[in-house]
């Protein structure tokens, strides 16, 4: 029996996409090209004007939240720091996943705080001036009764900022064009302030601070890829 020409067209497009879809399929873990992520190490525990406060934790988990954590990223690191100028206090919390798949994505922090009983207050769009050039930023201010913690975060995949959800998924496809599959960070730092513009500025320059005194040859991981003029 003959098939009707249009069945055969359609059948062979069929086939033809599979194949590309297969084709396309990055089959190369980008970290695993790249020198591995030990945050520990790579983060000091003092730079700057700021000093790590021991026994002090970032995180705010329950069991469960914590079982998701460890599902979605390879390594975290929490810690809270002060300055030793004036007392003030950060909170880091920098989650790094080696996959960045459809099925494991960065838990954006508008996300899990609302899951630990936060209130969402506000968000923005903002920048960060880390070693002489702007990255984009999400700005956040949360609230646990009379706790006011307002909240700078930014996302790394591969070595490229990216802004948002599609901006994401671009950065992604490019890497996956490669044949490459790419990981991701993200970085938060937050204080307990109830003035949200000083906890911003405070933020700002602890994160220029922190990015500087990550070594070089991984400083792009953490920060991005500065962009060539």
């Amino acid at each position: 029996m003959r098939w009707p020409l249009p069945y055969v067209a359609l059948f062979l497009l069929m086939l033809l996409s599979a194949g590309m879809a297969s084709a396309l399929r990055p089959t190369i873990s980008l970290a695993d090209e790249l020198p591995p992520i030990s945050l520990k190490a790579m983060v000091p525990p003092a730079f700057g004007d700021w000093q790590e406060m021991p026994n002090m934790s970032a995180a705010i988990v329950d069991p469960s939240t914590q079982q998701l954590l460890d599902k979605i990223y390879s390594e975290t690191l929490t810690r809270t720091y002060v300055n030793r100028s004036n007392g003030y206090r950060i909170m880091l919390s920098i989650a790094y996943g080696k996959n960045q798949s459809d099925a494991l994505q960065l838990h954006k922090p508008e996300v899990c705080y609302p899951a630990q009983g936060f209130q969402l207050l506000d968000k923005q769009s903002g920048t960060l001036d880390l070693m002489g050039r702007r990255i984009a930023t999400t700005r956040l201010q949360t609230s646990l009764g009379q706790r006011i913690e307002p909240i700078t975060y930014w996302t790394v995949v591969g070595d490229q900022i990216t802004t948002g959800g599609i901006d994401k998924k671009l950065t992604e496809m490019r890497y996956a064009m490669s044949g490459r599959i790419a990981d991701g960070m993200l970085v938060r730092v937050s204080s307990i302030d109830a003035v949200t513009d000083n906890a911003y500025a405070m933020q700002s320059q602890f994160s220029k601070a922190l990015v500087q005194a990550i070594g070089p040859d991984v400083r792009s991981r953490f920060a991005g890829e500065p962009v060539l003029n």
